[in-house]
């Protein structure tokens, strides 16, 4: 009895999950690759993930309020190819991302009106503006790649911020932290986070209460577009260039980072730091699956079968209830 007691309230922090398979896998990881010793190599292998990190953010509030948004890597590829083509056409960087910035935004609008206003479901407002987006980066490029972009510009993720016992903490990464610290209170700390967990959990009980339902559904999408074009932009800035297929099919690896972070994905749930865990676990056991040369199909089996790991082990605690009291 004492050892159900323990488990269910460790199980009943969702961060719990995440943090434990984290513990597992870097250990795993460090004993066949000294690499994974070294933090020096760790932070800089860590930039290739940080621009999907930064929309797990955004995607975890989307979440929690019991929404999904599917078209997030579509939107960074739309908004970074509006910034390049503008950019080729004349505009200064400068203006151009701030166009790109524009676009991203906007489709997060599109999005959010059409899930808040015209009540479509989310899932299938996302799969839809997903193609659209795409489509719109395909026609203004085709399978043609813009680069030669501004010296400034060019790999902005080799920007180091400052140092940690030797190892190089680029700009990135310090970005992602901040933004991580700004949505942990905004979430937890803030009524509007409140309202976002009261629509997750049950949105007619929230409207009744007075919480502004298809407003605050309006934000998450505006947020999750301007997010997600930030993640564009850099990812071409890391790339020194953008096509049309940047960031394809990535969808599916934001939605693991989150629901592996402990949100639910019926809503009513969802952790910032457990999606910050998550996001460290996942780029980690990417990183090592890459170095012990393991294919493209095997990794997406390994990441579904820890997916379901991840959903499964917080409902023990349920299950373990439901046991005592028949």
């Amino acid at each position: 009895m004492q050892l159900n007691s323990v488990l269910r309230s460790r199980m009943a922090h969702r961060e719990f999950v995440p943090l434990a398979l984290l513990v597992v896998v870097l250990f795993v990881s460090m004993l066949f690759s000294a690499n994974f010793r070294d933090l020096s190599y760790l932070l800089r292998t860590s930039n290739r993930y940080m621009e999907l990190s930064l929309t797990a953010l955004t995607m975890t509030l989307i979440i929690t309020a019991g929404m999904i948004d599917l078209s997030v890597p579509a939107i960074m590829s739309c908004a970074a190819t509006i910034t390049a083509v503008l950019f080729h056409g004349g505009l200064g960087m400068g203006q151009a991302v701030f166009c790109g910035l524009l676009a991203g935004a906007a489709c997060g609008a599109i999005n959010g009106l059409l899930v808040a206003y015209a009540r479509l479901p989310a899932m299938i407002v996302t799969i839809g503006s997903m193609n659209l987006f795409r489509g719109i980066s395909q026609i203004f490029i085709g399978d043609r790649s813009l680069g030669k972009f501004p010296e400034w510009f060019n790999g902005v993720d080799s920007i180091t911020v400052f140092r940690i016992f030797g190892a190089r903490v680029s700009v990135t990464v310090v970005f992602f932290v901040l933004l991580a610290v700004v949505f942990f209170l905004m979430l937890h700390k803030t009524s509007f986070g409140r309202q976002i967990f009261a629509i997750g959990a049950n949105e007619q009980a929230a409207i009744h209460s007075g919480v502004n339902t298809r407003s605050i559904k309006l934000i998450l999408f505006i947020m999750s577009g301007t997010l997600s074009a930030v993640a564009g932009i850099l990812t071409m800035s890391r790339l020194l260039l953008v096509q049309y297929s940047l960031a394809l099919n990535m969808e599916i690896d934001i939605v693991i980072m989150v629901l592996l972070g402990g949100a639910d994905i019926n809503g009513g749930r969802g952790s910032i730091a457990g999606t910050f865990i998550a996001v460290i676990l996942v780029f980690i056991l990417k990183t090592s699956l890459i170095v012990a040369n393991i294919t493209a199909d095997t990794q997406m089996f390994i990441m579904g079968v820890i997916l379901l790991v991840s959903i499964i082990i917080p409902n023990i605690s349920s299950l373990l209830q439901e046991m005592k009291d028949k």
